[in-house]
């Protein structure tokens, strides 16, 4: 477990030294050309999914925690108070792992005036056709 522990540590220092590297502002600095290179690299060698995958992860190891946690009876190898904090940070962790880090921008009502754009637009042109067959 101790080289998870590691693991876990040294992929931190590498997600806090891309931290600013991730930030827009910096992004836009950058030229057109270097910012289709840098989306192509990320989308086409599925990094994203990779990624979801990785916090899925800890998602699942941490709802484990918390049952395994949950289902331990014997009160001389509890330590209670020790618990309660590692449980708090557990359930605080999963909290900020599936809440959006952009709250101005809610995802799903995003994606459906998104769809029901494109689904106006697209049917558009048969309302015209049959608007102007009914005036003809």
């Amino acid at each position: 477990m101790e080289d998870i522990s590691n693991q876990i540590t040294r992929l931190t220092q590498e997600l806090k030294s891309l931290h600013s590297q991730m930030q827009w502002s910096s992004f836009s600095a950058v030229s057109p050309g270097e910012q289709d290179q840098i989306l192509n690299t990320l989308l086409n060698a599925g990094l994203g999914n990779e990624l979801k995958r990785a916090v899925d992860l800890l998602s699942q190891f941490l709802w484990c925690y918390i049952e395994s946690a949950a289902a331990r009876t014997d009160a001389d190898e509890v330590d209670y108070a020790q618990q309660s904090a590692r449980l708090g940070q557990a359930t605080e962790m999963l909290r900020l792992l599936h809440h959006s880090a952009c709250p101005l921008m809610e995802s799903l009502p995003l994606i459906e005036h998104a769809t029901m754009n494109v689904t106006r637009q697209a049917q558009a042109p048969a309302m015209r056709s049959t608007l102007a067959m009914k005036t003809a």
